[in-house]
């Protein structure tokens, strides 16, 4: 089999946790790229096998990424469509850890016709969606499903339980935006940090609440019938309240530089943390009510310099490149997460080190 060539743009978390994690296995060549020398710095200290290239102004794709196979979006939402259109040029699969853009859909579609396009390649979107539907079982009809993910600190040391984990900017957007769901069987949006539920899992106390950005299709779940579906964000007691105080009674909800600032300069870095699944589907079979319900807890790999959160989220993505290298989303097409078996995701060597039995 000839060796697999990938580019991937964005050398910052998860594109750098992706490069790591795809040196794991030996028949893959991988090419880095970056308009920033300072990111690059931080890349060339993991010291991996990896080709590093600065991107330099106003060039598109660098010589030596040429002739890629899969050309991969590691970077900001904004930049996606300019890396889109690479592929497009090239000739490439694509992969992005972010949902559709509206204004990318029609250059995606494009792509789709003679190449694999896969996006929303990470946890939430992505990973989720896949595990979602591992609980829509054929000759079920479900009436709630409720999606709960959260990355968390294992040692939590503050009134918010909380720290520097993955995007200090996503989580703003996540407590402010209004929040996809389902509700009797039709699309709408909720509100923000509402719908509290608390829950223990393993012993220990969580609560739960709505938050934007979970889920970026809803389509899946309409098409199978699913009544009700709700995407909640796990966070240890306590957090919910002193969010809103910031957001609501302090108004930090508009002045989103001060906020940002207090939590930047606030919060901790976070390097032991943990990824919780937790998803519940009501159904009923044989006209009973019937329930279930999955855990999954995901710990970094200790011997790379990554959390939790982005481990997973490349080791997510590295499982789909596994599974288009073995030609299982054939040579072209959008490919949605719920298509996938989820079994034989989690069986995946990339994610199944991660899992905490």
């Amino acid at each position: 089999m000839d060796r697999f060539k990938i580019a991937i743009f964005g050398a910052g978390k998860v594109g750098s946790a992706l490069a790591a994690t795809l040196c794991l296995t030996s028949d893959i060549d991988v090419t880095i790229i970056d308009p920033s020398e300072e990111a690059l710095d931080a890349f060339a200290s993991l010291g991996l096998p990896v080709k590093a290239l600065r991107q330099r102004q106003n060039e598109k794709m660098p010589a030596e990424a040429r002739g890629s196979d899969l050309i991969v979006a590691a970077a900001p939402d904004w930049a996606s469509s300019g890396i889109a259109e690479l592929a497009g040029a090239s000739n490439a699969h694509f992969l992005d850890f972010s949902p559709i853009r509206p204004e990318n859909l029609s250059l995606l579609q494009q792509l789709a016709r003679t190449r694999v396009v896969l996006s929303g390649a990470g946890v939430a979107p992505g990973l989720v969606d896949n595990i979602a539907s591992g609980l829509m079982e054929p000759g079920r009809t479900i009436s709630d499903l409720t999606i709960r993910v959260g990355s968390l600190p294992r040692y939590p040391t503050n009134r918010l339980g909380y720290g520097q984990i993955w995007d200090i900017d996503a989580m703003i957007e996540e407590y402010t935006r209004a929040c996809e769901a389902v509700q009797d069987g039709k699309a709408v949006f909720l509100k923000p940090l509402e719908h509290l539920e608390k829950v223990i899992l393993d012993g220990t106390a969580y609560e739960c609440f709505t938050t934007a950005r979970g889920l970026s299709d809803l389509t899946p779940y309409l098409e199978a019938g699913v009544r009700n579906v709700t995407f909640k964000t796990l966070r240890y007691p306590g957090h919910l309240d002193y969010m809103r105080f910031l957001l609501d009674d302090l108004g930090l909800k508009t002045r989103r530089d001060m906020l940002r600032s207090l939590l930047m300069n606030g919060l901790p870095v976070i390097d032991e943390d943990e990824l919780l699944l937790f998803l519940t589907a009501r159904s009923t079979h044989r006209n009973r009510p019937a329930e279930r319900s999955l855990s999954l807890r995901f710990r970094s790999d200790r011997h790379q310099s990554f959390n939790a959160m982005t481990s997973v989220a490349a080791a997510y993505a590295a499982s789909l490149i596994d599974l288009l290298r073995k030609g299982a989303f054939g040579v072209s097409g959008m490919v949605a997460h719920n298509r996938i078996e989820s079994e034989q995701l989690l069986e995946n060597p990339f994610l199944k080190r991660l899992l905490v039995a």
